[in-house]
């Protein structure tokens, strides 16, 4: 082969090059992007249940469960997307700082209330608490994380894609 000085890279060569990375990164993108939603999602599950070991500590330190600070626009849930979400567990030194969803939007939040005993007929000593995760982003992290809790006259699972509480006993 011989050298040719001062000669660059032809039109043709750097067509090719652009072609081979471009179809290399539209096969890595998707990849990557199911990584990362794959990730939050186990973060949510993860967060969710450190929440809800945290609420029975509080409840039994205190004898009741954390308040609730309803929002009419997420349904009466009290959420973290609004930053107001368990702040009495943050006050009480439970929590450094509310736990947020990754994405902490109007689609991906953390959902808690307190009931008053005997709502939605659910039998139980005193009031409870509902926690859940609104929505995993993954097909499979919704089908494996069901998780459920519900009462003779409401079924919380039905609204959340992962959802626990305490308090009450579950038929």
């Amino acid at each position: 082969m011989t050298h040719h000085p001062g000669r660059g890279i032809t039109l043709i060569e750097l067509i090719v090059v652009v072609s081979i990375l471009a179809i290399l990164a539209g096969a890595l993108v998707p990849r990557v992007t199911n990584h990362m939603a794959e990730s939050r999602d186990a973060r949510r599950l993860a967060d969710v249940k450190t929440l809800a070991a945290l609420i029975e500590r509080f409840h039994a330190d205190h004898g009741r469960y954390p308040e609730s600070r309803p929002d009419t626009s997420f349904g009466g849930w009290d959420v973290s997307s609004q930053g107001s979400f368990l702040h009495e567990l943050v006050e009480r030194g439970y929590l450094r700082a509310s736990l947020r969803d990754p994405l902490d939007d109007s689609q991906h939040y953390y959902a808690y209330y307190r009931y008053e005993k005997g709502t939605a007929g659910c039998v139980g000593d005193g009031p409870f608490y509902v926690l859940g995760v609104k929505a995993f982003e993954t097909a499979a992290a919704t089908e494996r994380h069901r998780g459920g809790f519900r009462c003779a006259e409401r079924d919380w699972s039905r609204e959340m894609a992962y959802v626990s509480g305490g308090g009450t006993a579950q038929p």
